[in-house]
């Protein structure tokens, strides 16, 4: 599908490449149907790789380049759209993520968390109107000038490696964007094993960022983590440390009662993703500040 979308644009990518990182699926007979596509490997397997072994290959007149992963779609004038946008300033365009195809309950009940605002932060997921700054554009139609002139993207980030690069562009003098004039559809984890090692992996390389750019450090993100410490304070002084607790309850159950409107299961499911969601979260956070990364758990071994 996500092929599909990019190829079937109303206006045509003057080049479209496909990396690939050793899948052992039907991955390479899928592409060798879109005669359009190149296909290249990507012998390190991660994002940043990828996209930088993309750069190397495109042809000398491209001015901009746009990605995409495979378990999302873009409408049919997604390009065409977003392309009118630019100006020689802008070094990065970045578009609205919105919910893909559910798969199950527990994808829902995932959509759920991300959509709820204790449960979503001002990046890739951000709700917003217009056309804005930002320093976290998701899904971005890039200057192939500024990412030249920033040096591309950096390959020891497995993640948040786009934010890097943002954040680089904007130190260097080049403006950072979104826009909500199209969208695109992303699929989401469909298992709560995923979704577990998915809010882990944000909070690792997010701590990651936060080292090497200060300056995105959003203090919502360390609501758990003060949450903890203000319980552990109050259990030490052996009062009122049922409050912080019961708070919490409240929060998450209004969201659980607020989401279960469209599908019932949500009463409960959306709450214990949301707790899933601000452990991992935290304790990847802890986690990046004493280990170096490594290759995300949270998807398929089959690239």
């Amino acid at each position: 599908m996500c092929l599909e979308s990019v190829t079937s644009q109303t206006r045509k990518p003057e080049q479209i490449i496909v990396l690939d990182g050793g899948s052992n699926d039907s991955t390479r007979e899928i592409i060798a149907r879109f005669k359009e596509v190149q296909l290249a490997d990507n012998p390190g397997r991660t994002v940043s790789s990828a996209r930088n072994i993309a750069l190397d290959l495109l042809n000398e007149d491209i001015t901009h380049i746009f990605e995409m992963i495979g378990h999302a779609v873009i409408p049919s004038n997604h390009l065409e759209l977003r392309l009118g946008q630019l100006r020689p300033e802008i070094g990065a365009l970045g578009t609205k993520v919105l919910p893909g195809h559910t798969t199950n309950t527990k994808s829902i009940w995932i959509e759920g968390a991300l959509s709820s605002p204790i449960g979503r932060s001002s990046g890739q997921f951000a709700r917003f109107n217009g056309m804005q700054r930002t320093k976290v554009p998701a899904f971005s139609i890039h200057s192939r000038k500024a990412i030249e002139e920033v040096g591309g993207w950096d390959e020891d980030l497995i993640t948040s490696q786009d934010s890097d690069l943002s954040m680089r562009m904007i130190k260097s003098g080049w403006e950072v964007w979104r826009s909500d004039i199209s969208f695109v559809r992303m699929a989401k984890r469909s298992s709560l094993r995923d979704w577990w090692f998915m809010s882990h992996r944000y909070g690792f390389w997010r701590t990651k960022i936060l080292l090497r750019h200060p300056s995105r450090i959003n203090p919502l993100e360390f609501l758990p983590l003060f949450g903890l410490s203000v319980l552990i304070a109050l259990l030490w002084l052996g009062q009122f440390w049922q409050v912080p607790l019961l708070l919490y309850g409240i929060a998450l159950l209004s969201e659980g009662i607020r989401q279960s409107i469209k599908h019932p299961s949500s009463l409960f499911g959306v709450p214990f993703c949301l707790l899933i969601l601000h452990i991992a979260f935290s304790i990847g956070l802890l986690d990046g500040l004493i280990r170096k990364g490594r290759e995300s758990r949270d998807r398929t071994s089959t690239r």
